[in-house]
């Protein structure tokens, strides 16, 4: 056999004749060498007869190796390279041929194509998965890659001139970076992709032991990717979803245009991954249609983390919600779990399936429908009553934070919404539910809230029916009824804000199981622009509320209440006591305007204590109803430094007020002066009448400040004796001789009847 092999050798080398040169012999590839480059190449077994293994090869034989290698890679026809005259040829082939061959030659057809904007000069991406690759840069440059780890590598390349390219990018992954934020194969803001077509799954395709790619961040911010999305984008990607597996895909890519395909997805079956679908398509403003109602069909079983956080956020041009989009989903809720899913969708139409989270069944998580719908302004109808039908137990923080906001065509909030949340409030549970919803209508549900009890919890209904201009009638009087307890911070800020079609008067009991210590901000713009409501203010309204005042604790409270009646309750206020706090009452009765009778004397009489910033700016602006004298120990326990705004526009346009201002009402004020402390706080009262006391203003030093006293006296018609003086009866504008039109301006404008008026400095007036 020996014999028969030299004499085949001796033949084949006088076939080939004075080509090969002796010097050069040792570099002839033989058949072996050739097939053994292709498998540690391209890590495929070309068929070839071991017997023959150390003859040399020639051309023809490496030619048509190079046919088979790609036939195994592609699972093409194989071609006529090793046969076609203008490439074969008898002879010998060396090692340098061979590797150029087997490197140039042997490539994966490309099933993954980039088209680059017109100026391109250089693109790049990131791989982070092992396997062979190839690259075809689209001017005639191919690098094919054997990657060994998955470590996350940046492929480059530099073109000759600025143009418009299509990349071709072939191969098959056979491991993944195994970190739950990297992406197999990454675009991650790359402003030169234009265009995208064909399968990344044929590349990136699960592997045989089950191991998912992740495609998150891959397009995220391809500001200029245009066209549709591939239906078969990810075809090969089959079985059990991974975690994060598509998070943030195409998030940013506002230029992406056409539809969802249906089947984008449709190899993915199993149970939900954590944030499998967080910002999918977030900000894809350009796609069109309505969601496919099938898009998740493979996914199905218990809810996971943050699944469908934000998938479909700011993707305004959507236009409808496939009806069991989330069909398969059933279980117990998870955190975030739908939270700003259609967040800005404003192009959605139609009424909201009834039975969209009909699976979701189980103890309510935290944030498990914030934002759900937020900005959806184009959905209509009624939300249905049993939406959340078979959520039951204790209520979760921020569950239904801003579910509704801006829906501003919804028309109806179905009876027992919530019927299935019973348990101690939590924070922000219903802040923004339905803030904006301007189109809806009818009354509130009188049991909206009807299961919840226990203590109240921080911005529990902050903003809840905000804007909420079309609802009618008046407000449950059991609405809050199982609330006791102390107050919480924010916890009834801008609740009926804006709502100006409700009527009837503020219910008596209303917030009647509220006791204890004020907190922040915790009637803040309660009922700001409630003009429909009627009736006095009931006296015991805060009659739980007691101790040392809070921040903006009834900051603006009925501002522009103007349908409210009768007198301030004397009481209102009675249980606060204690050291004045930053915006405790300012603009609370503002544009009150049907207010009357007299301010009550001991309306603040529990404030006592140095000033704070806007205590008391704009209390009683525009309240033009209130009459007779101002009470002479209204702010008696003040005493201290100014603090900036603290008297601004106080009576401002009070104008039934009559006689004098008291000697004393600002208290005891010694110190520098503060920005806009006591700007246009008499502004327009023109029924008051008398004389500025002596020392009004308290004992001030000379140091000015920013419209310290601009606009105080306004139209002070009524007011006579002589202009504003110091304690000791220095007039005020020789005390402050520095003062400028910015820190005075217009202080005693249209105050004629004051006996040293032709004397006030034009910079005064």
């Amino acid at each position: 056999m020996r014999i028969l092999k030299s004499l085949i050798l001796g033949i084949f080398f006088l076939f080939c004749g004075a080509s090969i040169n002796p010097a050069q012999s040792a570099q002839v590839a033989n058949v072996e060498y050739i097939h053994k480059l292709v498998n540690q190449r391209w890590g495929i077994e070309v068929p070839y007869y071991p017997e023959n293994a150390k003859l040399v090869a020639n051309m023809e034989y490496l030619l048509t190796v190079v046919d088979r290698a790609n036939n195994l890679l592609n699972e093409e026809p194989l071609t006529s390279y090793g046969t076609d005259p203008v490439y074969a040829t008898k002879q010998a082939v060396d090692i340098i041929a061979a590797g150029d061959a087997v490197n140039r030659l042997i490539t994966y057809k490309p099933m993954f194509y980039v088209t680059t904007a017109g100026n391109t000069s250089s693109f790049e991406f990131y791989i982070s998965a092992a396997g062979s690759f190839s690259i075809n840069w689209g001017d005639g440059t191919v690098d094919n890659i054997n990657k060994t780890n998955t470590t996350s590598t940046i492929y480059r390349h530099t073109y000759d001139s600025a143009g418009e390219y299509t990349i071709g990018i072939g191969g098959k992954a056979t491991a993944y970076n195994t970190s739950t934020s990297t992406a197999a194969i990454s675009f991650n803001s790359n402003i030169n992709t234009a265009g995208i077509s064909g399968s990344l799954g044929a590349i990136f395709g699960t592997l045989a032991d089950g191991t998912q790619p992740r495609f998150c961040r891959t397009f995220y911010n391809n500001s200029n990717l245009t066209g549709e999305i591939p239906a078969d984008l990810f075809a090969g990607i089959s079985g059990a979803p991974a975690d994060y597996m598509f998070q943030d895909t195409f998030n940013g890519c506002s230029g992406l245009t056409g539809t969802i395909p249906e089947n984008l997805f449709g190899n993915i079956s199993g149970t939900p991954a954590s944030s499998m679908f967080y910002n999918t398509f977030s900000g894809c403003s350009g796609l069109t249609g309505s969601i496919p109602e099938n898009l998740f069909a493979g996914i199905s079983g218990a809810p996971a983390t943050s699944m469908f956080y934000r998938t479909f956020y700011g993707c305004s041009g959507l236009t409808g919600i496939g009806g069991p989009l989330f069909a398969g989903i059933s279980g117990a809720p998870a955190t975030s779990m739908f939270s700003s899913t259609f967040s800005g969708c404003s192009g959605l139409t139609g009424s909201i399936p009834e039975n969209l989270f009909a699976g979701i069944s189980g103890t309510p998580a935290g944030y498990m429908f914030q934002d759900t719908f937020n900005g959806c302004s184009g959905l209509t109808g009624t939300i249905p009553e049993n939406l959340f039908g078979n959520i039951s137990g204790t209520p979760a923080s921020s569950m239904f934070r801003s579910t509704f906001e801006g829906c501003s065509g919804l028309t109806g909030i179905g009876g027992p919404l919530f019927a299935g949340i019973s348990g101690a409030p939590a924070d922000y549970m219903f802040q923004d539910t339905f803030n904006g919803c301007s189109g809806l209508t009818g009354t509130i549900p009188e049991n909206l809230f009807g299961n919840i009890s226990g203590t109240p919890a921080s911005s529990m209904f902050y903003n809840t029916f905000s804007g909420c201009s079309g609802l009618t009638g008046s407000i449950p009087e059991n609405l809050f009824a199982g609330i006791s307890g102390a107050p919480a911070t924010s916890m009834f800020s801008s609740t009926f804000s804006g709502c100006s079609g409700l009527t009837g008067s503020i219910p008596e009991n209303l917030f009647g199981n509220i006791s204890g210590l004020p907190a922040s901000a915790m009637f803040f713009r309660t009922f700001y622009g409630c003009r429909g409501l009627t009736g006095t203010i009931p006296e015991t309204l805060f009659a739980g509320i007691s101790g040392a005042p809070a921040t903006s604790m009834f900051s603006s409270t009925f501002s522009g209440c103007s349908g409210l009646t009768g007198s301030i309750p004397e009481n209102l206020f009675a249980g606060i006591s204690g050291k004045p706090a930053t915006c405790m009452f300012q603009s609370t009765f503002e544009g009150c305007s049907n207010l009357s009778g007299n301010i009550p004397e001991n309306l603040f009489a529990g404030i006592s204590g140095a000033p704070a910033s806007s205590m008391f700016d704009s209390t009683f602006y525009g309240c033009s109803n209130l009459s007779g004298n101002i009470p002479e120990n209204l702010f008696a326990g003040i005493s201290g430094a100014p603090a900036s705004d603290m008297f601004k526009y106080t009576f401002s346009g009070c104008s039934g007020l009559t006689g004098s201002i008291p000697e004393n009402l600002f208290g005891n004020i010694s110190g520098a002066p503060a920005q806009m402390m006591f700007s246009g706080t008499f502004y327009r009262c023109s029924g008051l009448t008398g004389e500025i006391p002596l020392g009004l203003f308290g004992n001030l030093t000379n140091s000015p400040k920013g419209y310290m006293f601009r606009n105080t006296f306004y139209n002070c018609s009524g007011l006579t004796g002589p202009s504003a003086r110091m304690p000791d009866g220095t007039y005020l504008y020789d005390f402050f001789t520095g003062a400028t039109r910015g820190h005075v301006g217009d202080m005693y404008y249209g105050a004629t009847g004051l006996e040293d008026y032709s004397s006030i400095p034009t910079a005064w007036k």
